[in-house]
């Protein structure tokens, strides 16, 4: 679920999104995203992001029709392609560099040595805000493999693993990198 925009969105595991007025509770459209379980959504003025199943970031408008797929993803580079990969889920909530501002979550351009909720310009919740976490290659590595709700609770990241320890090293290495 993610709210933005005058509205709501709700998405389940076949991979439909509704986007659903707030005040009425009527649905005002529905997007067959075609990329299976749903698991990141982000909503705007200019429209709504999905995080899929697939791997693949796709962009709606704000009435659902498809703007693109791919927006926001970085590449995956030469010397670290499953890092890149890895990070694809991320992207749909957080950019890296401060250029392209924030989402659903903040930024994580020099997430490495800054201390939680403290990135410029984001609106944290109060319980992440009481959280004691710098964040470095351990502590990033311990957030997806716990999970948020277990490593941060009562932050509004959605729960997301990676349970793989080879996966997080790559996403570590990535971001190491891609947040500079």
């Amino acid at each position: 679920m993610a709210t933005g925009g005058g509205q709501v969105a709700v998405s389940d595991m076949t991979g439909a999104v509704w986007l659903i007025d707030p005040q009425t509770l009527e649905i005002r459209s529905e997007i067959a995203t075609g990329q299976g379980a749903v698991w990141a959504l982000a909503l705007s003025d200019d429209g709504l992001w999905t995080g899929g199943n697939d791997g693949w970031i796709r962009r709606w408008s704000p009435e659902g029709a498809p703007l693109g797929t791919g927006a926001g993803v970085p590449e995956p580079t030469l010397t670290n392609p499953r890092g890149a990969e890895v990070f694809q889920a991320c992207a749909v909530c957080h950019t890296l560099t401060p250029d392209d501002g924030q989402r659903a979550g903040p930024t994580l351009h020099n997430v490495f040595g800054r201390r939680i909720g403290t990135a410029p310009g984001y609106d944290y919740s109060d319980a992440l805000l009481e959280l004691d976490i710098v964040w470095t290659p351990q502590t990033v590595s311990e957030l997806f493999e716990f999970g948020p709700d277990a490593y941060t609770p009562g932050s509004r990241m959605p729960e997301q693993r990676v349970p793989s320890a080879a996966d997080r090293a790559a996403l570590i290495e990535f971001l190491e990198t891609a947040t500079r």
